[in-house]
């Protein structure tokens, strides 16, 4: 029987139901981030140290080593349910579950500080999280026609940071009763209540139920196009690189001695503004210069920026010099934050100045922190070998991804040794300097990556084959250019 064209199948599904769905997963994976983002201001608001917050930096590992599995991901599924689905569907269900399960003990742990149970239920949520995130990229790429394929970025680019926004700054603010009350209750004429909108748990429950729902709505709406979906992928993947090559690509692309920079590029700049990072808002809250439901409040605005930022920026000419450009402007932001967290205490009694410079102060934070992801992602799609994309952009990602969060954990544990009243000002000040020599040490060099051709960055794969015996020898890769 002869198979359909990519397109044609696409173009059975109607490009609403694609988008719809894509951007409901990218919601329901950027919710479940922001919850485990605010896990360390509910524990800081229980008296937690700095070295349980270096335990906790643990959950968001996943993300940075989902490398592993991802070739995985590509090569194994049932052929009744499709690529995606295999994986996306039983995984939707898993985390549905244990979001309901968890809602009925989670406060208990955040109250007495259940360090180690939080770290490990959230790793694993994350872990699951993480898969569905490889699956919805690989799906949504799928699903859009090449004439559409903007709007797989442009769903990530809204579904996430507003799955974030609800997960994070809706959740702090509506759980308090003190801002439901200003915020809801009062305006619209009803009486003051001793709770929130909602609970931790009802909101937890409410997600959980979410997963179970999409995932139905998913089997219903693409019930009749994953045979075929499945079929023209493939065909279109014949001519890539099967699951061992790919990881043998994988580990050759180490021994190029511009990988080494690349990676010397993309896991240490994290250093230069870690402490600004990961203590900020904590520090925020051990200091009670904000609650959890101001600093929600605070930070829902910035959803403009988080939104608007990636778009402004969808063409940038030579985004790793952009991204180098970007980075002492962000330094120098640091020490601001500083500053004003150290002046904090006075302005107060100025209510409009100290809530007007916070929220700017967040907004240019959030708004450095796009521009330099944008022009990081713009990069490293720019190097991508299209043979294993996925996996070769989340190889990158990955590796990013790791730099960031060992950072995180290496300052929350070594400001537990420093001075308590100092640490934050200290780390900030350490920080900046590592920045500093960082960006002297690596200027020239994101000039000279940025005009390397792209072909620099592949390697030529070369698949010998005994004629005589029919055998399949394993693929010898060597670099493009013959560099190594």
């Amino acid at each position: 029987m002869r198979l359909q064209s990519n397109n044609q199948v696409r173009s059975q599904i109607p490009l609403w139901k694609c988008i719809f769905v894509v951007l409901v997963l990218y919601v329901l994976q950027g919710v479940t981030l922001g919850i485990a983002d605010v896990i360390s201001l509910y524990v800081a608001s229980n008296g937690a140290t700095w070295k349980q917050q270096s335990a906790l930096t643990l959950i968001m590992y996943p993300f940075s080593l989902k490398l592993l599995w991802a070739p995985l991901i590509d090569v194994l599924y049932i052929r009744q349910l499709g690529r995606r689905q295999t994986w996306l569907l039983p995984i939707q269900i898993i985390l549905g579950i244990m979001f309901i399960i968890l809602s009925f003990y989670l406060e208990q742990l955040l109250t007495q500080l259940y360090i180690t149970n939080l770290t490990i239920i959230f790793f694993f949520i994350i872990l699951f999280i993480a898969t569905q995130d490889i699956c919805v990229d690989g799906w949504a790429l799928t699903l859009f026609t090449s004439s559409n394929i903007v709007w797989q970025s442009i769903s990530q680019m809204i579904g996430q940071p507003l799955g974030l926004f609800l997960g994070s700054s809706v959740l702090l603010t509506f759980e308090s009763a003190n801002a439901t009350n200003k915020l809801i209750r009062q305006p619209l004429g009803f009486a003051q209540q001793p709770y929130g909108l909602f609970t931790l748990a009802q909101f937890l429950r409410f997600w959980g139920i979410m997963f179970l729902i999409t995932t139905c709505v998913v089997t219903i709406l693409f019930r009749k196009h994953h045979q075929d979906s499945t079929n023209n992928e493939q065909q279109h993947n014949h001519s890539q690189l099967n699951l061992l090559e790919t990881y043998l690509y994988i580990v050759r692309l180490f021994k190029k001695r511009t990988f080494h920079k690349l990676l010397f590029l993309i896991m240490t700049p994290h250093f230069g503004y870690a402490a600004t990072a990961a203590m900020t808002h904590l520090i925020l809250l051990n200091q009670n210069i904000l609650t959890r439901e101001t600093y929600g409040l605070i930070t829902m605005p910035l959803i403009l920026i988080k939104i608007t930022v990636p778009l402004l920026l969808s063409r940038i000419d030579r985004p790793l010099v952009f991204y180098g450009q970007t980075y002492m402007p962000r330094l120098i932001l640091g020490i601001f934050v500083a500053l004003f967290i150290y002046f904090a205490s006075r302005l107060q009694s100025y209510s409009i100045i100290f809530y007007s410079l916070l929220i700017i102060l967040f907004g240019l934070s959030d708004a450095f922190t796009y521009l330099q992801g944008t022009a990081r992602g713009a990069f490293f799609a720019y190097i991508t070998d299209k043979r294993i994309g996925s996996t070769y952009l989340t190889f990158l990602t990955s590796l990013h991804n790791l730099g960031g969060s060992l950072s995180g954990t290496l300052v929350l544990h070594t400001v537990s040794w420093l001075p308590k009243e100092h640490a934050y000002y200290i780390a900030v000040g350490v920080c900046f300097v590592i920045g500093c020599i960082w960006l002297c040490f690596s200027w020239k060099m994101m000039y000279q990556l940025q005009d390397l051709p792209v072909e620099h960055w592949h390697l030529k794969l070369h698949k010998q084959q005994d004629e005589e015996h029919g055998e399949h020898q394993y693929p010898m890769i060597t670099p493009v250019n013959g560099t190594v």
